[in-house]
């Protein structure tokens, strides 16, 4: 062998060194960019919440979306008014709507009566819709009954546990979130976005189209990242991109009584499907991590999120844990 060639075989195994050792690396940065610029890194893209811009649940509830642009749609009973699970909804059962139930659920929600309650908390803007112009918010005497209304439909949701959320995924990576709240004397709904300046409630009157919906609501596996590997293996791999805090928070679902007694024993932990970041920016250091749980009891999902102090939150065999929240300050 010629001393070129060995000169090159030396540097090519160097070379081969390096990407294993700096691949950790070198995936966090193209994961996270360009976010890691700001001090957040995620553990996949998959689990990277949308930007505000891909949200369109506003622009869906005023007729700007064209059926033709939505690709899936998902109805996810929730039982509870639940925050932070959002747009991935881990643990939760769903149903899955076929072409006329997207078409039926389009047209009553873009029919509703919507509105907005000014600043001051004591007026309103109503949604107004012609044939020729864009839909606007307009000064209506009609805005205090809509959110009355609005109070009680969800009210009434959250003591019935008929809490859910219309999910409706569009081309190019976008989404349309409507959180609705189901009562026998009509329906409350809310558009999620993350930025804008029209924050639309709207009204409806009842029907049994939701209830028809959560009734065939089944409950999947929860997905998880990198199913290929074992919970260690996978959970290392996490380790490697967060940081000794991803340990920390399996550490702290191991130990917590409240997991126990709602799980079981338990017998695996691992990452799963869902928000998955940790942030450091000046003096602090905060993660979101979701987790698959299985005990010997079932199967279900925990949140973990916080800085120095961590809150936690369950959902177990498809059903949010009343109580099942708590901190943890270790």
């Amino acid at each position: 062998m010629t001393k070129r060639k060995i000169l090159l075989l030396v540097a090519f195994t160097i070379l081969m060194l390096l990407c294993v050792v700096l691949w950790p690396s070198i995936e966090t940065v193209v994961t996270g960019f360009p976010e890691i610029l700001l001090g957040q890194v995620a553990l996949a893209r998959e689990t990277k919440p949308p930007s505000a811009e891909a949200y369109q649940s506003a622009e869906f509830v005023l007729k700007q979306v064209a059926f033709s642009e939505i690709e899936q749609a998902f109805y996810i009973p929730l039982h509870d008014d639940v925050l932070f699970w959002d747009p991935w909804y881990a643990g939760f059962p769903r149903t899955e709507l076929n072409e006329g139930e997207i078409r039926t659920t389009q047209q009553y929600l873009t029919t509703g009566r919507l509105f907005y309650q000014n600043p001051d908390g004591n007026s309103y803007q109503c949604v107004t819709r012609t044939s020729v112009q864009e839909p606007r918010l307009e000064t209506c005497a009609e805005g205090e009954q809509y959110m009355n209304q609005y109070v009680a439909y969800q009210w009434d949701a959250t003591q019935n546990h008929t809490v859910g959320v219309l999910q409706f995924f569009l081309m190019d990576g976008q989404l349309a979130e409507i959180r609705v709240y189901s009562s026998e004397d009509g329906i409350a709904y809310t558009p999620y976005e993350m930025s804008g300046g029209w924050w639309l409630d709207g009204v409806a009157n009842s029907s049994p189209m939701l209830e028809e919906l959560s009734s065939r609501a089944t409950l999947q596996p929860i997905a998880t990242l990198w199913p290929e590997l074992t919970a260690d293996q996978a959970n290392a791999r996490a380790a490697q991109i967060i940081g000794k805090r991803y340990l920390l928070a399996v550490q702290i679902i191991q130990d917590s009584p409240t997991v126990g007694e709602i799980f079981g024993p338990l017998q695996e932990i691992r990452p799963a499907i869902g928000k998955n970041l940790s942030s450091s920016w000046m003096d602090s250091n905060s993660v979101f991590l979701t987790f698959r749980v299985l005990g010997t009891r079932g199967e279900g999902a925990v949140i973990i999120e916080g800085n120095e102090c961590f809150h936690l939150q369950i959902v177990f065999q498809g059903i949010p844990i009343d109580g099942g929240a708590s901190e943890v300050c270790p």
